[in-house]
């Protein structure tokens, strides 16, 4: 908290609360909104499963919407409590997603205080803005649907630290935070499985190992215990297999662009979500799960095969992350607004380490280029959805842009990643990364440079 009564910090902790409480009028009704029942759809469906799980004790494996991992249940499942104390389900959910929304602006505060004592410079603060004003320009949809409580759990595996203290030594530190880190991606990943994807990302050595088994013995504790206690845990493995390709995706772009021109492409609801049928789609969708598993077959023999475990710094880890959800998301049948949560989370963290001072990521284009796309979520949905269901000019025009930024966001983050494997992280090439407390004053640890010999004489040699 003190951090965030911090001068250096007021304006956005204070624009951050104003979009939110703008946010809380517009979900509730106080303030006249484009589509409210648009919004809050969701958060009934989520009311209704919970219902029957705590009523029921099972998985609502015989609905076709529920197509979510065991550890969505307790996301759900947390807002009935208090429903049943006579609080609406609508308003806890809320606070619940706030509260997630919260943490990722805390996260990425803390995020930009370390690197501008690292640097000896002025708080950089694009990340945190990015987060204000992509959050906001996404409207009261951002906390009408639990993608935010998973981002928030992904973020965390990406920045969450544990502190050094007088009892706590900086390697204890270490460990902890690495333990953390894992533990809260393991999470991210039974609740809605792309979290999962993060792990690639994670540095060579004892700390990477330490955040992968911590990420699978989570995962495996939790969806074992869940499985335990109520059957159907384990059918949304199965649940993909029928779906066909949604009207916002990708891959639907050119057929709803082809039924201008005579091309027969109906919209049918199934699955819960609008989706294009017409010859040819089909194969297409099939094809999906193939474009999926190659575009994380790339990365992963960039992983193997160039990256270079001497580079590794913690904005590489970021630049991974955005990279690999990127490809997921383009590739996938599915594409729903709330997917740009995701996004807007991994691009405000890689933009937070874009500073002038320490130009740590290469992700800086696909990031704004994921910007540019949260910008006109609440245009395409839920202003111009009925267009978009329609095929209709605008509205197919406005989602055909956006997947063609998104599309060349991907490539351009795949091609920098590529080329980011054989250079040496900035500052120095010989600069490299050890534990110690960031900041004399402070008793915080964080990952800092290592300002030995070899990297001063190296920084000599530059100037």
């Amino acid at each position: 908290m003190r951090l965030m009564a911090s001068t250096a910090y007021r304006r956005p902790v204070l624009w951050w609360a104003g979009t939110r409480l703008l946010l809380l009028f517009w979900a509730l009704g106080a303030v006249p909104y484009f589509s409210h029942g648009a919004i809050i759809g969701d958060v009934k469906t989520y009311s209704g499963w919970a219902e029957l799980m705590q009523t029921q004790h099972t998985f609502p494996s015989s609905d076709p919407q529920w197509q979510y991992p065991p550890g969505a249940a307790l996301i759900m499942l947390a807002p009935q409590i208090f429903y049943d104390l006579g609080l609406s389900y609508y308003i806890v959910f809320f606070f619940f997603a706030l509260a997630a929304d919260f943490t990722i602006f805390r996260l990425l505060l803390g995020q930009a205080d370390r690197i501008a004592k690292r640097n000896q410079a002025p708080a950089h603060q694009s990340g945190l803005w990015a987060w204000i004003m992509g959050g906001f320009a996404m409207g009261p949809l951002i906390l009408m649907r639990y993608d935010v409580i998973v981002t928030a759990f992904a973020v965390g595996g990406l920045l969450a630290t544990v502190n050094a203290t007088s009892r706590r030594s900086a390697e204890q530190a270490r460990k902890r935070t690495w333990a953390l880190r894992g533990a809260l991606t393991g999470m991210g990943a039974i609740i809605k499985v792309w979290p999962v994807v993060l792990l690639a990302g994670l540095p060579n050595g004892r700390d990477g190992r330490r955040a992968l088994g911590w990420a699978t013995g989570t995962a495996l504790a939790v969806t074992g215990i869940l499985c335990a206690a109520m059957p159907g845990g384990l059918s949304f493995l199965t649940g993909q297999y029928g779906r066909g390709i949604e009207v916002e995706s990708v891959l639907a772009s050119p057929f709803m662009i082809a039924s201008w021109f005579g091309y027969h492409v109906e919209t049918v609801h199934e699955f819960g979500a609008f989706q294009i049928a017409g010859r040819g789609v089909s194969f297409v969708a099939s094809c999906s799960l193939l474009l999926t598993v190659l575009g994380l077959a790339l990365v992963l023999w960039w992983r193997l095969r160039r990256f270079n475990a001497a580079n590794w710094t913690p904005a590489l880890m970021y630049d991974v992350a955005l990279t690999v959800v990127l490809v997921m998301v383009v590739t996938n049948r599915v594409l729903s607004p709330q997917y740009l949560i995701w996004l807007l989370g991994l691009a405000a963290l890689c933009l937070s380490e874009n500073s002038p001072a320490r130009r740590a990521t290469v992700m800086a284009t696909p990031a704004r280029l994921v910007m540019c796309c949260v910008l006109i979520t609440q245009i395409e949905f839920p202003v111009l959805f009925g267009e978009v269901m329609g095929h209709a000019v605008l509205g197919t025009l406005v989602v055909a842009a956006r997947n063609g930024t998104l599309l060349l966001a991907t490539i351009l983050a795949i091609k920098a990643l590529w080329q980011a494997s054989t250079q040496a992280p900035a500052p120095c090439p010989r600069t490299r990364y050890r534990w110690r407390p960031a900041h004399p004053s402070s008793p915080g640890a964080s990952l800092a440079l290592d300002t030995g010999p070899s990297a001063r004489s190296a920084r000599e040699r530059e100037r």
